[in-house]
């Protein structure tokens, strides 16, 4: 939709009128027909420029391409092609203006404002340009109206059109570094015991030793060496490591009257967990529950894939910190639905005490989630020693 604005006289058009007024003022008070002809040869110029501004936008279309998504702090780059559909008039000097709006944002939050200029557009063809940005926070971001201006040629009218062409973006979570004893901490006993299971040239993984051949072996497998040392065909064994499935709940608590560094403790805990989820899922091979317990609630499962990572990422990049008190719903709903011996961890934005039992009443009242007490792991964001599992970037 295409809805054009009326011209508007430019700072400079004003000026320049002024300066007509001042001829045509002194031509009929002096009686000079030199100046008559002056005034009747600047006068033709706001009306040639208003016909030539309107001749600029007509039959001119834009579109904006945005990135699928983008991670906050990132850089966007967003497209603007412009398509001149007339045949023989190119257009010169538009520029496009666009506005970017936070989903949820207050009303002191200003919408961003971006531009970009196209300098010529030849007949019947498309020109390409872009603007360049960053989004600091995460969350859904709206794009438009965008706005094509133009000024072309003398400056002195201004007209422009709105197209109304929304758009929308997801601004995941900046992921972070996850440290070596973060890596430790999963395989130990803390979060839980890894299962190691040997198989006997079933799965390729870990070099564990030598076996006769059997049929259905594949060939790779076979070690050369060995096999004409005994002069039988021997082939390897390797060891299959299973990956222990990991429960993860995020809580994203913040006071009625949240200060800076309550924000930022939320922003980190989003970090911390986007982190751990795309690291667990590119590795893949097991299962991953991720709950969060914030404004409002969300609660995603699944192998570990890029598919689950995707689902992730959008719910933690629109969840929105609650000074209520979740937690204890989440995690009980999260650990009637987890399998047995699956690792669990809490993130918070601020310590857990298990002990409180009127707290998690659910959790104590029930013997099957009562025997998951000593197994979970509660990482406060709010502490210093975070630096030893995540790092921020």
């Amino acid at each position: 939709m295409r809805r054009p604005r009326l011209p508007i006289v430019t700072l400079e058009g004003l000026i320049y009128l002024t300066m007509v007024g001042f001829v045509l003022a002194g031509a009929l008070v002096r009686h000079i027909n030199l100046l008559l002809a002056l005034f009747a040869l600047m006068a033709g110029l706001p009306i040639l420029s208003w016909r030539l501004v309107w001749a600029m936008l007509r039959r001119l279309r834009v579109q904006r391409r945005l990135p699928k998504t983008v991670a906050a702090g990132d850089l966007l780059m967003v497209q603007i092609e412009a398509a001149n559909h007339r045949r023989r008039l190119p257009t010169w000097a538009v520029t496009v203006h666009d506005q970017i709006r936070r989903h949820g944002a207050t009303p002191l939050e200003r919408p961003i404002a971006a531009k970009t200029l196209f300098t010529y557009v030849p007949p019947a063809s498309t020109s390409k340009q872009s603007y360049r940005g960053r989004l600091m926070r995460r969350g859904r971001y709206e794009f438009g109206p965008l706005r094509i201006a133009t000024r072309f040629p003398f400056g002195l009218i201004s007209a422009s059109l709105v197209v109304e062409q929304p758009q929308t973006l997801l601004v995941t979570p900046r992921l972070g570094r996850l440290t070596r004893r973060w890596h430790r901490l999963q395989q130990s006993s803390d979060l839980g015991t890894s299962n190691v299971e040997r198989r006997q040239g079933l799965l390729e993984g870990d070099f564990y030793g030598l076996r006769e051949w059997r049929r259905g072996d594949s060939r790779r497998w076979i070690h050369w060496r060995t096999s004409a040392r005994r002069q039988a065909p021997m082939v390897r064994q390797f060891e299959r490591q299973r990956n222990q499935d990991l429960a993860v709940v995020i809580e994203l608590w913040q006071p009625s009257r949240p200060e800076e560094a309550d924000e930022q403790s939320v922003e980190l805990a989003v970090s911390f967990a986007a982190s751990i989820v795309s690291d667990l899922c590119r590795r893949g091979g097991r299962t991953l529950w991720v709950a969060t317990a914030a404004q409002s609630p969300r609660f995603d499962s699944g192998p570990a894939s890029l598919a689950l990572t995707r689902e992730v990422m959008e719910s933690l990049s629109v969840a929105e910190a609650t000074s209520d008190d979740p937690l204890p719903d989440v995690l009980s709903s999260t650990l009637d639905v987890v399998r047995p011996g699956t690792n669990a961890i809490v993130i918070s934005t601020r310590s857990v005490n298990w002990a409180d039992t009127e707290r998690f009443r659910k959790l104590w009242s029930s013997p099957r989630q009562r025997a998951w007490i000593g197994r979970l792991q509660c990482i406060d964001v709010t502490r210093p020693d975070l630096a030893e599992y995540f790092v921020p970037v």
